[in-house]
């Protein structure tokens, strides 16, 4: 699915401090397992993930980024 790095990052830091992670990333349509939530430098964050093919996918986001992705990849 089609979405913008920044509503990817909205979405990820809602869920911070949280403890109940019934939802998380429920909006996506495609498996994906043993996601790690890396924070990067600058307030950037890094999703990495296996996808579907058990390929490790690896997709940085950030609060001002307006570019819109295939997320999640493959």
């Amino acid at each position: 699915m089609k979405i913008k790095r920044c509503d990817i990052y909205a979405h990820v830091k809602s869920y911070e401090g949280r403890t109940d992670m019934d939802g998380f990333l429920g909006f996506i349509d495609s498996p994906i397992r043993d996601l790690r939530v890396i924070r990067l430098p600058e307030g950037r964050i890094r999703l990495k993930y296996i996808d579907s093919n058990n390929n490790i996918q690896r997709v940085d986001v950030g609060p001002d980024e307006d570019e819109e992705i295939e997320f999640p990849c493959c």
